[in-house]
């Protein structure tokens, strides 16, 4: 049985959902893979790959908990709350967001490591909603991710295209029950998983 850890922020936790423990990404995504796989939701709400950030998932128990699983395959999906104002700095974001890039590789049970580059962020009503910046997202994270990724080797599932707009993201980030399955759905068909 392979073992899969979903890292990320409050969209992996599923943050706004009325069950996360069954509509969350990655708990769509293990009733999709089945037996052969266990999947684990390792999120955090409000978690940013930068060390020094304002809820950094590295200090963060379930970042332990994931290292500690030694899992076969983990998919991060860290970005969104670094594009807050106070967050943001180009090379800390960079160098923290490898860090723990590096932490999962070297693991004794050498794990496939794919980043996910994360869904658009979406101004409401003209303002940032928890002071998250779509410019940020598109500008900064998701080039660093995506170079990142270019750097390592590392598979990379980018969704800046799967959600346009905020219809199955109400609030302008977190995506509701539909956007959840659609979330499922695109990294699920964007993974060969039998490697």
């Amino acid at each position: 049985m392979k073992r899969i850890a979903c890292i990320g922020d409050s969209i992996t936790w599923g943050f706004t959902l009325l069950k996360p423990w069954k509509q969350s990404y990655p708990a769509l995504l293990q009733e999709k893979l089945g037996a052969d796989f266990q999947v684990r939701n390792f999120g955090y709400n409000d978690a940013s790959a930068r060390f020094d950030a304002d809820t950094p998932y590295v200090k963060k128990r379930v970042y332990r908990n994931s290292l500690a699983w030694n899992p076969d395959i983990v998919l991060i999906m860290l970005g969104s709350n670094d594009t807050k104002r106070r967050n943001w700095d180009p090379e800390i974001f960079r160098r923290d967001y490898s860090r723990i890039v590096d932490s999962y590789l070297q693991l004794p049970s050498n794990p496939r490591v794919i980043l996910i580059a994360p869904i658009r962020v979406h101004l409401l009503m003209g303002r940032p909603l928890m002071g998250l910046y779509p410019e940020t997202m598109e500008e900064g994270v998701r080039p660093a991710i995506r170079e990142i990724a270019a750097e390592k080797g590392l598979e990379l599932v980018d969704l800046v295209d799967l959600f346009p707009d905020s219809t199955y993201c109400m609030d302008g980030i977190h995506p509701q029950a539909t956007g959840a399955k659609m979330l499922a759905e695109a990294i699920y068909s964007s993974i060969d998983w039998q490697k």
